[in-house]
């Protein structure tokens, strides 16, 4: 979660500060850094830090205290994890209901997407319940918004989706997207994951942004 009003930076985004690669920042300041600030999201892939924090971190200044955790705000800004959790379901339906509008489609920071608590009460509280289906067997169950959209731009869309996060991945030096995360994010099996793996591999080298 990202506290409303509330500026965070991500690595990539200290690094360029400081005029550095992120690599070279990472190896020079990374674990005194760490050390030093906390992340405003734990457990999360991506780190995120409190920007005034991180700043006076950059300037030799002590780093300042972080501010005091207040009550749940409307407008705070859930992971889609978070979002997942709130809706008693997973991340990879939480992505198809913002693809087929079940869900507003969120904002994205840090090459991640975020949705403001605010919208996903409304999702809660409109009563519809396809956010948490009874499952009674494997598969999708009727409802999902996963089964209405033509297969075809699902799976242009889960190209992209993977391949922005291999770019990612490679940007900030973080562990890449293996076939068996895949398989479990969208519910396929592992080799549909490699398909998937091979495909968001193939679309980088065809668009310039990786090798």
């Amino acid at each position: 979660m990202i506290p409303h009003d509330r500026p965070v930076m991500a690595e990539a985004d200290i690094a360029a500060a400081a005029g550095m690669e992120l690599h070279t920042w990472r190896r020079r300041h990374g674990s005194d850094f760490r050390a030093r600030v906390p992340v405003v999201n734990p457990g999360e892939r991506l780190r995120l830090y409190d920007q005034a924090q991180a700043a006076a971190f950059l300037e030799g200044r002590p780093i300042p205290p972080a501010p005091p955790a207040g009550e749940p705000h409307p407008d705070d800004l859930l992971s889609t994890d978070e979002v997942a959790a709130a809706l008693g379901t997973d991340a990879s339906t939480v992505r198809a209901y913002a693809s087929t509008g079940y869900l507003p489609h969120g904002t994205e920071l840090h090459g991640r997407r975020y949705w403001p608590r605010h919208v996903v009460q409304a999702r809660i509280d409109a009563g519809d319940q396809r956010h948490h289906p009874e499952r009674t067997g494997a598969g999708r169950q009727p409802g999902d918004p996963r089964n209405t959209a033509p297969r075809g731009r699902r799976t242009e869309a889960r190209v992209q989706e993977v391949a922005a996060e291999l770019a990612r991945a490679e940007g900030e030096a973080l562990p890449a997207l293996t076939a068996d995360e895949l398989a479990q994010r969208y519910a396929v099996s592992r080799r549909t994951g490699e398909r998937l793996l091979a495909a968001a591999r193939e679309y980088l080298q065809q668009t310039g942004r990786g090798a």
